[in-house]
Formats: structure tokens, C-alpha cells, sequence
């Protein structure tokens, strides 16, 4: 694995993402033949570079972390792949390979790097998926101009995948799409909490640097936070 440390910036998600509250859910495991990670929306994956730190070229489980908005509702907090069992003990922010140390400096205290979302949905893929995923695409596209991926391909996966969990709408809120019945090359795509956004993800290690995880996080304390400030001014 790529050592970036002198491009990454320190970030505190442990008292988050170890919320009581949250539900982990195993959603699939991510292939990635060259070890560079693209976190995206799935419909805007050539345009999303990969990461800058890449992992050993492998197969590893993706989670979500789900919190409760109601009794019937549910959404997706956070999402991760997980490289090795222990746990991390630090995060620093995940950057893509195109980001310089000049625009890093350029942030401010709470600012960062991250992906937008247009779509409600984000993605775990590598880069030699994208690809492929961007090709399987255009050709339903050339094939029946007046079809649509997500309606013809993806919404019918995402039903049969995760619509009958108790904590996924019944429209499904994750699934793991398949490039091609002949190869292992796949997208794990999940709803992006309220939907859409601009999301970073942290990369989690240990003490010796080593990654144990890729987080995205959805901020979804943020918008609560947000929700919260403007109940208070309408109160006002």
C-alpha cells in the first residue's frame, strides 16, 4: 500500500462511527483487480480520479452503517470496505491521486476533498470497473437510445438485492452490480444517506499506518444539525 502520509490530513470519525445507534450491515464484497479505488457516484465514475493510497489487488467486504430515523425509516450514515479485521485507531482524509499538497494547504479547518452526488446513490468500484461500467452503459445507450440504465438495469437489482431488508426501502438502498456474467468486476452501490451531495471519505489505519478501512461518510449529523438550526428559527 502506497505510504501518503505527507499528503493526508488527520481526522477524528471513531466516537461517529462506533454510534451504538448504527446498524453494520455486510452489503457484499468489492473487487479490485489493481487496487485503486474510485468512491463515486455511479453514474459519474469516469470523471471521479482514484485515490492517491492503493491497497493489494483483492477481494474485501463493504459495509454500511444504517441509523434509524424512524421506526420505519432508515438511513445509510456510513459506508466501508474493510481491509483487515483489527480495528483503526486514527483516519485521515482520503484523496484522489490529482489533489496537490498546495490544495490541500488551501483548506480550511473544516473543509475538505470529497465526491459529488447526483444521483441519491455512491459507489465502491476500482478503476479497471469503471471502465468497463462506463462501456456497458453507452451500450445500452447506442442500443436503445430511449432506454435508461438505472430503470432497466439497476432498479430491478436493487429490489431483488436489499428491497425486502428491514432497514432498506423497499426500493432497495444497496446492491452489487455485476459488469459480466464471465468476469469478478463489480460496483457496490448504496443509497447516500439523504442523498444527494459533495461526501468525503478517510482512509482508517493503525498505529503502524497500516489501512484497515475506507470510510464514506454521509454526514448525516450535519443535516441534523442543519434541521435543527432551522426548526429554531422558525421558532424564533
Amino acid at each position: 500500500m502506497s505510504n501518503t502520509n505527507d499528503l493526508e490530513l488527520p481526522y477524528n470519525l471513531n466516537e461517529l462511527i462506533s454510534d451504538e445507534g448504527l446498524v453494520e450491515i455486510h452489503i457484499g464484497d468489492v473487487n479490485l483487480p489493481t487496487g485503486q479505488i474510485i468512491a463515486s457516484d455511479p453514474f459519474f465514475t469516469t470523471e471521479q480520479r482514484p485515490f492517491l493510497r492503493t491497497v493489494e489487488p483483492d477481494k474485501y467486504p463493504v459495509y454500511i452503517h444504517v441509523a434509524e430515523v424512524d421506526d420505519l425509516h432508515h438511513r445509510i450514515a456510513y459506508a466501508k470496505i474493510k481491509f483487515r479485521t483489527d480495528e483503526p485507531t486514527k483516519w485521515v482524509l482520503a484523496i484522489t491521486d490529482d489533489i496537490s499538497p498546495e490544495e490541500l494547504d488551501e483548506l480550511e479547518e473544516d473543509e475538505f476533498y470529497g465526491f459529488p452526488v447526483e444521483s441519491g446513490l455512491a459507489a465502491f468500484l476500482d478503476a479497471e470497473t469503471a471502465a468497463q461500467f462506463t462501456a456497458k452503459i453507452d451500450k445500452l445507450e447506442e442500443t436503445n437510445p430511449e432506454g435508461n440504465f438505472y430503470d432497466d438495469v439497476l432498479s430491478p437489482e436493487f429490489m431483488e438485492y436489499s428491497g425486502k431488508n428491514n432497514f432498506s426501502r423497499e426500493l432497495g438502498d444497496w446492491n452489487d452490480h455485476k459488469i459480466s456474467a464471465d468476469s469478478d468486476n463489480n460496483v457496490i452501490m448504496f443509497a447516500s444517506g439523504w442523498g444527494d451531495g459533495y461526501y468525503p471519505a478517510y482512509w482508517g489505519l493503525n498505529d503502524n499506518g497500516d489501512v484497515i478501512e475506507l470510510v464514506i461518510d454521509f454526514l448525516l449529523d450535519e443535516f441534523d444539525d442543519l434541521d435543527d438550526e432551522e426548526d429554531d428559527d422558525f421558532e424564533e
